[in-house]
This record gives C-alpha cells, sequence and structure tokens, in this order.
C-alpha cells in the first residue's frame, strides 16, 4: 500500500464513522417523533370514540381539539420523513464519492 492510498481509506474511514454517526443522531430523533405522534394519534383516536357519543356542541368542540392533534402529528411525520431523506441523501453522496 502507498501512503497515499492509506491516507485515502483513513479519510473514508473517518467519513463514513462520522456519516455513521449522524444517522445514529437522527434515528433517535426520528424515533422520538414518531413515539410521541403514535401518543398524539392514540389520544385522538380515544377522542374519536368521544365525539361520535357527545352533544352536538361537544362534537364540535373535540373535532377542533383532533384537527390540532392530525396537524401535530403531521408536522411530526413530515419531521421523520426529512430526516430519513437527509440520511438518503448522505448515503447517496457517500456511495457517489471519488475516493
Amino acid at each position: 500500500m502507498t501512503i497515499e492510498y492509506v491516507g485515502k481509506a483513513d479519510t473514508m474511514l473517518a467519513e463514513y464513522s462520522a456519516m455513521l454517526e449522524r444517522c445514529d443522531v437522527r434515528n433517535a430523533k426520528a424515533k422520538v417523533l414518531l413515539a410521541e405522534a403514535e401518543e398524539l394519534a392514540s389520544e385522538s383516536r380515544e377522542l374519536a370514540n368521544e365525539e361520535f357519543m357527545a352533544s352536538p356542541a361537544d362534537a364540535a368542540d373535540i373535532a377542533a381539539h383532533r384537527a390540532v392533534l392530525n396537524e401535530q402529528i403531521d408536522a411530526k411525520s413530515a419531521e421523520v420523513v426529512r430526516l430519513h431523506q437527509e440520511t438518503f441523501t448522505e448515503w447517496e453522496r457517500f456511495n457517489a464519492t471519488q475516493w
């Protein structure tokens, strides 16, 4: 092995290790967001049952609250998708790099 080759291998390994660490951080964030979204979805399902049995006035309030919950769920889901897309893009960039 030449010194140049060893240097390139060291650089590639360092970049790969750093990329894995960044991926782990994003995956941890995604897991937290998914758990939070699932809690909100569970609450929304419970409210849906209450809404079905509620008076019209209460049903409107419950529906409004469910709409807010659904917006929060959508926001968390979108962030998870963004994190996964960021990871995918980083993997593509790494694989396309000429070492």
